[in-house]
């Protein structure tokens, strides 16, 4: 296979996998309009304008792009954010997320396999251990909330952020049974790799005017630019690698729990 195949096979794959992130997001905003109207037409509205200050719990799912995806598989992600809209909506914030998941694609623990496979403790009994991906990204965020309603602050928020990226392999050994890997020895062998990181959120963003749904449901990427921070990969016995490129792009629900200043109530006739 040229390297060209290979080249169009990858934004092949991209492609259709953005598609799909785009078709639920729209279904997701479909579902959120939904919910709001079932829940706003009964309700008493309360003041909607002025400041906010917001906090909120975020879950999401990651599919890997560039150097990220040759040693990782997809993850979850968990977030803790917090932002202040402003009176005309401009948006201002920090976002801590941080990824995990069960497939590793480079087999770090390779010397210590056996030839079928398994792993010899120090007592020479068969030991168990297992590779995870743990990672998180740090960021300050800026953007603008674009309303659909001059009846309540519901919309599309718009997010650029910048920070921190860094993720790492966890080797699991709960027996201790691996000489090799105790203490700080395990460090010659988790691809400690951090750097500068761009993210981008783009999300519907529902405040509902009677306070009682307020949700955030949209898509979110990033891309950054890396380097192992160790010197040399133990098993490997190389030189560690000083420039990488980690992408990833995922969907993301936020639950938040807004604080509404200075707000004025309004009357509808």
């Amino acid at each position: 296979m040229t390297l060209f195949t290979e080249f169009i096979l990858i934004n092949r794959t991209s492609m259709n996998c953005i598609k799909i992130y785009l078709l639920s997001f729209l279904s997701l905003v479909i579902i959120a309009s939904e919910l709001n109207a079932q829940f706003t037409e009964n309700g008493r509205d309360k003041p909607v304008d002025g400041q906010i200050l917001s906090g909120g719990l975020g879950y999401g799912y990651l599919r890997p792009f560039g150097d990220m995806a040759d040693r990782y598989g997809n993850n979850l992600a968990f977030s803790v954010i917090g932002h202040y809209i402003t009176s005309r909506n401009a948006v201002f914030g920090a976002d801590f997320t941080y990824m995990f998941g069960d497939k590793v694609k480079e087999d770090v623990v390779a010397p210590f396999r056996s030839k079928e496979g398994y792993f010899l403790g120090d007592n020479g009994l068969a030991a168990d251990l297992y590779l995870r991906q743990r990672g998180f990204t740090f960021t300050g965020q800026g953007g603008y909330l674009i309303p659909l309603s001059k009846k309540s602050r519901t919309g599309i928020m718009v997010l650029i952020g910048a920070g921190i990226l860094q993720h790492q392999v966890r080797i699991l050994d709960d027996q201790n049974a691996v000489a090799q890997l105790r203490g700080d020895l395990r460090k010659g062998y988790d691809r400690l790799t951090r750097g500068f990181t761009l993210t981008q959120d783009i999300m519907y963003t529902h405040l509902s005017s009677n306070h009682r749904i307020n949700i955030k449901l949209g898509l979110t990427c990033f891309q950054g630019w890396t380097g192992e921070v160790r010197a040399v990969n133990f098993d490997t016995g190389l030189p560690t690698i000083s420039s990488r490129l980690d992408m990833g792009l995922g969907i993301k629900a936020v639950w938040m729990l807004p604080f509404y200043i200075s707000a004025k109530e309004r009357v509808y006739y």
